[in-house]
């Protein structure tokens, strides 16, 4: 009984972080580009082994609305061993910039890549994405404008799944909805540091005088929030969400089962260098309450007590979040998955647990490196 007891604690503590999550989404107001940018940006694109979609986020990037002679497209290879710095190459007459760590350079990963791309850049503003994501063509005009409207040093955005083409990616754009709901709540809300580097910007300036990514550069993920924390912290409100529909990121789900726990693992392994600690709070409530139903339902098993504690208490998770889910989904244009969601629940309280656990305790293979 205290299972039950402690899970019902769990659920309705967890209820109260969703309400608050709604109330503070439903305040966030779609900003729309008003003034004719006039910054510099710098596209940094940090790249390894991506060359079956590197390709595809140049073609975006290429085709931005923006005044060329403000914007400059840096993509940083990571040591590739495949086709991707040849296909940058060939990019080259159309202004497209290709920079390489070399192999038997000291530092490597995503957050050496960006670093050497922010020494090299023009620009005022620092705009990062992935390999592997597309973007609307008015995606750099909106955040400049945004950033200029806003006085913001750092700017967090929006980042969606591609169209989901299997069972696995319905999942994972489920998953990543709800995180990208209490991310743009959070950020929006002032009280979380949250964001995705498929879609951030923040001033060089404010990237140098933190001395960019110096204290955490030796953790392997945590390119964004671990950053986002510290210009936080010296540049008190002047960090933002742009919730706009302009700005929102594409990226590639994972295309295998392995590769799915994997990245989660990796996103989860930063999670104890965070110096939020109502953030940390926040992701033990979570890790907590799928525990406590995934404890019920492998007792459930054998018993029909648990089993109905199990069933009532995610019945009563999945309303409590539905409202939440339902205007994420809408303003994602995601609503189609939505049909998913109560079935998809005990696999969520499974995966959940199990990323959260090795992310804390084990290393993982991320891109053909061993990482921790």
């Amino acid at each position: 009984m205290i299972l039950i007891y402690s899970a019902c604690f769990w659920v309705f503590a967890y209820g109260v972080v969703i309400w608050i999550a709604l109330y503070y989404f439903n305040r966030l107001t779609p900003f729309t580009a008003s003034t004719t940018p006039t910054t510099s940006v710098s596209i940094l694109v940090a790249a390894r082994n991506e060359e079956a979609c590197i390709r595809q986020c140049i073609e975006s990037l290429l085709e931005q609305n923006y005044p060329t002679e403000l914007m400059e497209i840096i993509i940083i290879d990571d040591q590739s061993d495949d086709d991707t710095a040849n296909i940058i190459s060939y990019y080259a007459n159309k202004g497209v910039r290709l920079i390489s760590i070399e192999d038997d350079a000291s530092m490597h990963g995503k957050k050496a890549a960006i670093t050497k791309g922010v020494v090299q850049a023009q620009g005022k503003l620092i705009i990062t994405t992935d390999a592997d994501c597309t973007m609307n063509k008015n995606w750099v005009s909106t955040i400049v404008s945004f950033y200029e409207t806003t006085g913001a040093v750092f700017v967090a955005g929006p980042v969606k799944f591609e169209k989901e083409k299997s069972f696995l990616g319905i999942f994972q754009s489920l998953d990543f909805l709800s995180l990208q709901g209490i991310t743009a709540a959070g950020v929006g809300g002032g009280f979380y540091t949250m964001c995705n580097g498929a879609n951030l910007a923040y001033e060089k300036e404010a990237f140098n005088s933190v001395n960019g990514f110096k204290g955490v550069d030796h953790i392997a993920s945590g390119d964004d929030m671990l950053l986002m924390e510290k210009i936080k912290i010296a540049y008190p409100g002047k960090v933002h969400y742009c919730f706009s529909q302009n700005v929102i990121v594409e990226t590639a789900s994972a295309k295998s089962i392995q590769e799915f726990i994997t990245q989660r693992i990796r996103w989860a392994s930063k999670a104890p260098y965070y110096k939020s600690n109502l953030l940390k709070y926040t992701l033990l409530l979570v890790y907590l309450v799928n525990l406590s139903l995934l404890c019920l339902l492998i007792i459930g098993l054998f018993s029909w007590k648990y089993l109905m504690a199990w069933l009532i208490l995610t019945l009563i998770k999945t309303l409590i979040e539905f409202p939440f889910m339902y205007r994420v989904a809408d303003f994602f244009s995601k609503k189609n998955v939505l049909i998913w969601f109560l079935p998809v629940q005990p696999l969520h309280n499974t995966y959940t647990v199990i990323a959260g656990f090795f992310g804390l305790f084990s290393t993982y293979t991320w891109k053909g490196r061993r990482l921790k």
